[in-house]
């Protein structure tokens, strides 16, 4: 394999990753406004 190829799967896969980072940090995002709205629901 070339450098330019190597280069060029590495900057890929560093992009499937953050994606997959983003992606993580939504749904656990969810989740944390979901318990509060949960919370706030029966306390009331």
């Amino acid at each position: 394999m070339t450098e330019p190829e190597k280069t060029v799967t590495e900057a890929a896969r560093q992009k499937v990753i953050r994606q997959r980072n983003v992606a993580t940090a939504l749904v656990l995002g969810a989740f944390v406004v979901l318990f509060f709205a949960i919370t706030i629901a029966k306390m009331q």
